[in-house]
């Protein structure tokens, strides 16, 4: 696995304040060789037969994208991710359609008072409990425990989300977030919202979360799960 990071910051000064800028251009390509032997194995058939492949996202999904910020004075600033995943092995996009389907927010943080996004990006839950989820420590296509019963196999994305999170104080950190579902007639149709807290001293760390999808398939809210 190669991950490639490139930075660039410049200094612009308008009204006589001096505003700083930054850009990062980031990436991962991960592809691997595996041995498949079961007929659906790895998400794809072999006839019953065991065979040789080039696999993507062996450890990580593979991704490129560019995050950034500028300062807006008085210890706030504006933020920005755009993020795609594609296949390395072969180029093509990770989902068919969305130009940037990891990653797609803007938003404000301030060291004081959090941070404020919108567009498509994790949930609350994922965000604050995935650190304890067992794909940090072993890669998702083979440390992913069967069922996902508490949905932390894989990342949820979702679109049109708001999500706030504030900054830790003294270890604990909470996080709200909330997605409409852009249905005509109906605010609760396609939405979801979650909100998690966590807590975090050196090598400790637990957390807690709720989180609901309604009508996952239908509206604007509408998300998915991919690496």
């Amino acid at each position: 696995m190669k991950k490639v990071i490139a930075t660039s910051a410049l200094g612009l000064v308008a009204l006589g304040a001096h505003a700083q800028s930054s850009v990062t251009l980031y990436g991962i390509v991960d592809t691997g060789i595996g041995y498949q032997s079961s007929q659906t194995s790895l998400g794809s058939t072999s006839g019953g037969r065991s065979v040789i492949k080039m696999l993507n996202g062996i450890w990580a999904g593979s991704r490129f994208g560019l995050k950034g910020s500028e300062d807006l004075g008085g210890g706030t600033k504006a933020i920005f991710q755009l993020e795609e995943g594609f296949n390395s092995a072969t180029g093509a996009q990770a989902v068919t359609g969305l130009a940037f389907n990891r990653q797609a927010y803007v938003g404000v943080a301030n060291a004081t008072y959090g941070s404020f996004t919108a567009g498509r990006q994790y949930t609350s839950y994922y965000t604050l409990l995935s650190p304890y989820s067992p794909t940090t420590w072993l890669t998702g296509a083979y440390g992913a425990h069967p069922g996902d019963i508490d949905s932390l196999d894989t990342v949820y994305r979702v679109n049109n989300s708001l999500v706030y999170t504030s900054p830790s104080m003294y270890g604990v950190t909470v996080s709200g977030s909330y997605a409409l579902g852009g249905v005509a007639g109906s605010t609760n149709a396609g939405s979801t919202y979650s909100a998690a807290i966590q807590y975090l001293n050196g090598p400790f760390g637990i957390a807690a979360g709720y989180q609901r999808i309604n009508n996952a398939a239908s509206g604007g809210g509408a998300w998915d799960a991919n690496s």
